[in-house]
């Protein structure tokens, strides 16, 4: 009996340090499979009566993290971070019996990702501290991954230059320590501060390294987590086509692991890029499949971000009231997870949301994109009313003025094929940048010629045609708060 008890007990270790492993490459359902013998029910918590107390201690740790991360992903199982904490909690209290302090605190370091997962920010920090607070070496991997955390809880906080600082202070200590998991996602953390300070060089080199790193974890999710923000970075240099092949690969990527919550998130990133070319309404329908999708997760604060991205399109289509109703969706999801400084972190982000919308109305060429079986402010003459997909352009030179395209107004743009002689508008890729003018277009190159100025010459390749300018309407509103467009003749 002595000899068996043994022969479990040396299996049951074999099988926790498979268990990290397969965690640490982000085999979450592989790696439940392992223990679905002893544990097929996540309601109820692993049956470890028969495991030597060590064992028993260590086994719920691996089950109660791998639930958290399986949980968030796949959204099977409601109620999967609470579970995950009340689990990391029994193995967390028997590991203090034992007196082991690096176990304690990787306990609490995966119960501060439990509560981040669910946007519970100041809950997560307290955590963390507890982890931090124990007296481990910088050569522990458990420490390391507390370094990790805190500067993702710095990232949820939005806080990128202290990221920046407090990441390169233990860049050492990752580098001569650390697994290819532990510097594929620190590189990862730094490479997105990088990116929103608008440090891009810095930012695309950690991107690179966070790619190699996990490629060497073999970490298919933070892969796909890293092309995600490959996207957002190609998204804010105006490469729109790589930013969409990437987060296009991310999506892949996700949907073949069943990544539903990051998959969801995928979608946001989608809208977003969207929404940086100003095709609105591909952003708002790439957006609520986003929020279809996290609607069911665990994780408010991927939430919270999408709901913030629908409100910025809903600016851009004048949807004013809308907008408004997604903001409070958003203020009221955080104030309840994270307090009332985060959630007055959102309506500062919408009000600068607000003012950028309008300085572009005004600075840009585009006015938003109308759709005539919407609530309008265009009211069209009959001979324009067959037209339904269009948009305003503001027209902000004078080379047009001899056919009715004052600086000033707004032309109004039909979209669609155009053919040589038609007065059109087209977009710069690079530098978005709208041009009108009598279109040609022969061997590759696209020509506009106004009236009385030089033509403009393009390739093909660098630009987007908009449609065919098919009327005009000044700046002033009407009476009755519409404004009146008038047909182009010429």
């Amino acid at each position: 009996m002595k000899i068996l008890h043994q022969q479990l007990a040396t299996q049951s270790t074999v099988t926790t340090e498979k268990l990290f492993k397969l965690e640490r490459c982000g085999r979450y359902e592989d790696a439940l499979d392992e223990i679905k013998e002893f544990w097929n029910d996540f309601s109820v918590s692993p049956n470890v009566k028969d495991f030597e107390p060590r064992i028993a201690a260590e086994m719920l740790l691996r089950c109660g993290s791998l639930l958290g991360f399986w949980g968030h992903n796949n959204q099977q199982f409601p109620n999967s971070q609470q579970t995950s904490k009340n689990i990391l909690t029994n193995a967390r209290s028997r590991f203090i019996d034992f007196n082991d302090l690096e176990k304690v605190a990787e306990c609490e370091n995966y119960l501060a990702l439990a509560d981040w997962r669910t946007n519970e920010i100041n809950e997560a920090e307290i955590w963390l501290e507890e982890s931090l607070a124990h007296p481990l070496k910088d050569s522990s991997k458990v420490r390391i991954y507390s370094y990790l955390i805190k500067s993702l809880l710095l990232l949820s906080k939005e806080n990128y230059s202290e990221i920046v600082n407090y990441c390169k202070n233990s860049e050492a200590v990752f580098r001569n320590y650390g697994d290819a998991f532990l510097n594929g996602s620190f590189c990862t953390n730094l490479g997105i501060s990088y990116n929103e300070l608008g440090n891009r060089s810095e930012a695309l080199r950690y991107f690179e390294l966070a790619h190699f790193f996990h490629q060497k974890s073999q970490h298919k999710v933070y892969l796909g987590t890293v092309e995600n923000n490959l996207a957002q970075l190609y998204k804010l240099e105006k490469r729109f086509a790589k930013a969409h092949s990437a987060i296009d690969n991310a999506t892949k990527l996700f949907k073949k692991i069943k990544d539903k919550t990051r998959e969801g998130f995928s979608f946001d990133t989608k809208a977003q890029i969207f929404l940086a070319e100003r095709k609105f309404a591909e952003a708002l329908q790439t957006v609520e499949k986003a929020i279809t999708v996290l609607k069911k997760s665990e994780n408010l604060g991927y939430l919270v971000e999408t709901l913030m991205t629908k409100t910025k399109i809903l600016l851009y289509l004048n949807e004013f009231s809308n907008a408004i109703f997604c903001l409070f969706d958003a203020v009221n999801i955080t104030r309840q997870q994270s307090g009332e400084l985060a959630a007055q972190k959102l309506v500062q982000d919408f009000e600068t949301a607000l003012q950028e919308r309008n300085k572009q109305l005004k600075d840009k060429n585009f006015a938003p994109e109308h759709n005539k079986s919407e609530n309008l402010e265009l009211v069209f003459p009959l001979e324009l009313a067959h037209y339904n997909d269009i948009r305003g352009i503001w027209i902000k030179n004078s080379h047009l003025e001899k056919i009715g395209l004052t600086q000033g107004s707004m032309a109004i743009v039909a979209k669609g094929k155009v053919e040589r002689g038609d007065l059109t508008a087209i977009l710069e890729k690079e530098t978005d940048e709208v041009s009108c003018g009598f279109y040609d277009a022969d061997f590759g190159i696209v020509c506009l010629t106004g009236i009385d100025s030089e033509p403009q010459l393009f390739d093909e390749n660098d630009i987007q045609i908009i449609g065919k300018i098919i009327g005009v309407c000044d700046s002033e509103k009407g009476s009755d708060g519409k404004m009146n467009v008038s047909p182009i003749i010429f």
